[in-house]
């Protein structure tokens, strides 16, 4: 499963920390570096806890998942 997000510039490091600190789940890297688009490759085995730990970023951050890929 792979998330394209994008979010305010100001709030990547933050977001990908968390994800790092989470490294298990997957990983993230930039899609363009002129955009504030990331790409969250996750663990077919954590989709579950990546969705949680989405919502729990969110009471800290602003982010918006553009897609959701299913490979």
């Amino acid at each position: 499963m792979r998330y394209l997000i994008t979010m305010d510039k100001k709030d990547i490091v933050f977001f990908c920390s968390i994800l790092e600190v989470a490294e298990r789940y997957g990983i993230v890297r930039t899609i363009d570096k002129t955009k504030p688009i990331l790409e969250v490759i996750v663990s077919p085995y954590y989709q579950n806890e990546i969705k949680d730990l989405f919502e729990f970023m969110r009471k800290s951050i602003s982010f918006t998942i553009l897609e959701e890929l299913d490979d």
